[in-house]
């Protein structure tokens, strides 16, 4: 299956749909969706990206990163419902990171999300030092991965 995607600003309409399915799979898998952990009105179109990624024109997966430190972004707010449409959304989320100049991309999930952990892992991320609100939380897996 091909895939295409827009950049898109987190207030887009399929954007904010998926989110809404990611929320409610989130609170079947860990019982919390995830809605604190990003704000669409904190988003800096300048530093930030979001992206939303189609099958035959219905939007499949969505995803945003922001910026952490200097270099570094955070990947955010990953969903997919398509397969293959999860990797061809990382890949994508970190070049268009790479052309804003991170080089590094940190994120986090529950370790009880399995499911996520492990994909992660198959796109090359390896778990790493917490961070931000992040450390002392053990219930969360902190993930990284060098840009190229």
């Amino acid at each position: 299956m091909s895939f295409e995607h827009k950049r898109v600003d987190p207030t887009h309409a399929d954007f904010v749909a998926l989110v809404t399915e990611l929320n409610a799979s989130l609170v079947s898998v860990t019982n919390d969706s995830g809605e604190s952990s990003f704000s669409a009105e904190e988003f800096d179109i300048q530093s930030d990206g979001c992206v939303v990624v189609y099958a035959e024109q219905i939007p499949v997966a969505c995803g945003v990163f922001r910026r952490q430190i200097e270099g570094v972004c955070e990947i955010k707010r990953m969903y997919s419902k398509r397969s293959g449409a999860g990797s061809y959304l990382l890949s994508t989320l970190e070049a268009y990171a790479t052309v804003k100049g991170y080089r590094k991309a940190v994120l986090s999930t529950r370790r009880v999300n399995v499911k996520a952990v492990e994909f992660y892992q198959r796109n090359s991320y390896v778990e790493s030092e917490p961070y931000g609100k992040y450390v002392g939380v053990d219930r969360s897996i902190c993930m990284s991965k060098t840009l190229q």
